[in-house]
């Protein structure tokens, strides 16, 4: 190992000369350590013998231990291709949607060994015994897993020996006490405990004991108890990014608290265009065509590379201005893409085959005609009011919110409806809107009525009132007016514009808004 802790808890490196021996330990498992060095060997640090953990992150057994690797046992294989804290390999503490709690996953990454290799693995868990061969892992496999001590076994066999090893060291750092996961949107990577945190960032937490932080650091950190996962305790937490001066000691408290070194903010770098069609659980993103770029935004400079699980991938990075980057390359299928900066993986993401899902949610149903409410109804709006439409809401408590939003409507558990003859209006918040014009025959004879031409009376009716609302009421205005000049030139400069809306929930509807508005323009060209 590159580093070992002193007496005084500081990490030292096994390059600096002239230091004192006593009382340094290893900064993962806690054991002594010595330096060695010579004339043809690299300065390091090693565990006494027999004093290392098995579990230890830089436990390396002897040839003539067990073929297993795993908790306990295992032999000298080849270094590990991949890092240990790498987004392809690890553990995961993911949120599933319609699940309150969360889940547990070892994620193995693809293989590409060629056609002569041989071996497998095998994974023993509390969740049972599953093996898998060579073959089974040309595309990367989630393993569930409960949280116990020890977390799982691992045996590998020919080939796969290497991958074996890698896992047992991941599953193996986990303990019954303080385990930290990056809370990311989808699925967060384990933190491993000589890994640094970062202020500003956010993360989740299972222990099989409980945790109560003292009511200072429980305000500081935004603490808050998720429920049990099993017998285990799930809390989510931010660091502060900011501190007053009245409490210089608060940062080192927090430190110790959590067990962890913290550092300041690393740039970190986001996939803004093209949206992937889903994100997995490990947080890759996933899409169906090889897309032809990817528009990256990072916060902060560094170095963008882009790396491929086959080997070697040619790529173009090209940069505009400090904070956007584009990405250019020939993505294959079958294959996972890493995009790093400055060494530290931020993405990963691949091009397969996807099932189309619709999302349930508000659609509607006239005749024979059927809609989601963010589209756009194919029937113009004289002939929408002529026509009895049905509004299906999923949930009764969705048709009865919409009722109450809606006047006019009859409720009938999760419909709403209304007969021909009438005008049809509805708003729906963020599962869009059909706004109709009333025809002239229904109107009184004090109103005037200005004669439209045809081509615009059969033109569809917009929904781009209903996310400029949601956008004012996150942004206000300003993001408001930045929107509508993207969606009336969607150009890269008006994405731009965006600022921090690109990276919200809002997204996917602009861009569906987007997608519409383009329709409607080459419509009104074939007219």
């Amino acid at each position: 190992m590159d580093w070992a802790r002193d007496h005084l808890g500081n990490d030292v490196p096994a390059w600096r000369g002239g230091m004192s021996g006593f009382g340094l330990t290893c900064p993962s498992c806690g054991e002594p350590v010595r330096r060695r060095a010579g004339g043809e060997r690299r300065p390091h640090f090693a565990h006494y013998s027999h004093r290392a953990k098995p579990g230890c992150d830089n436990y390396f057994p002897t040839q003539g231990s067990a073929v297993l690797t795993g908790l306990g046992t295992g032999i000298r294989v080849p270094p590990s291709p991949w890092k240990r804290e790498s987004l392809s390999c690890g553990l995961f503490l993911a949120a599933e949607a319609g699940r309150t709690s969360r889940t547990l996953w070892l994620r193995i990454p693809p293989m590409n060994l060629g056609t002569t290799a041989v071996g497998r693995v095998e994974v023993q868990s509390g969740l049972g015994h599953r093996t898998y061969q060579l073959t089974d892992l040309s595309a990367a496999r989630l393993v569930p897993m409960v949280p116990q001590v020890p977390l799982a076994t691992i045996a590998g066999f020919g080939d796969l020996l290497p991958l074996a090893a890698e896992l047992a060291g991941q599953v193996g750092a986990f303990a019954a006490d303080r385990n930290l996961f990056y809370a990311d949107e989808k699925g967060g990577r384990f933190i491993f405990s000589d890994e640094q945190l970062e202020w500003g960032a956010r993360y989740r937490l299972l222990s099989l004991l409980e945790i109560a932080p003292s009511l200072e650091l429980g305000l500081v950190l935004s603490w808050k108890p998720e429920g049990k996962f099993g017998d285990w305790h799930s809390y989510e937490l931010a660091l502060p990014s900011t501190f007053i001066g009245s409490k210089p000691d608060l940062p080192r408290g927090i430190a110790e608290f959590l067990g962890h070194r913290i550092r300041s903010p690393r740039p970190r770098l986001y996939v803004v265009d093209p949206l992937p069609h889903h994100v997995e659980i490990g947080g890759a993103y996933v899409y169906p065509v090889p897309p032809e770029s990817l528009l990256l935004r990072r916060s902060g400079s560094g170095e963008i590379s882009v790396t491929a699980s086959t080997g070697t991938v040619a790529t173009d990075i090209s940069r505009h201005g400090e904070e956007w980057v584009r990405a250019e390359g020939l993505w294959a299928d079958a294959c996972e893409y890493t995009i790093a900066i400055d060494g530290r993986e931020q993405v990963i993401f691949r091009v397969e085959p996807c099932e189309l899902f619709c999302p349930a949610g508000v659609s509607v149903v006239s005749g024979d005609l059927s809609w989601d409410l963010c589209a756009d109804a194919p029937l113009d709006a004289q002939t929408l009011a002529a026509r009895a439409v049905n509004v299906d809401c999923g949930s009764a408590r969705i048709a009865a919110h919409l009722a109450r939003l809606n006047n006019g409507w009859i409720l009938e558990e999760t419909r709403l409806s209304l007969p021909g003859g009438s005008a049809k209006h509805l708003y729906a918040g963020s599962f869009g809107e059909f706004r109709g014009m009333v025809p002239a025959s229904l109107q009184t004879s004090e109103e005037n009525v200005v004669a439209k031409p045809a081509a615009h009376q059969t033109r569809p009716i917009s929904v781009n009132r209903w996310i400029e609302q949601l956008v004012i009421r996150d942004y206000g205005a300003d993001g408001a007016s930045n929107v509508k000049r993207y969606l009336s030139n969607p150009s890269s400069e008006n994405l731009y514009r965006l600022g921090p809306i690109i990276k919200s929930r809002l997204i996917p509807y602009i861009r569906a808004a987007k997608h519409q508005q383009r329709n409607r323009t080459e419509g009104d060209e074939e007219l």
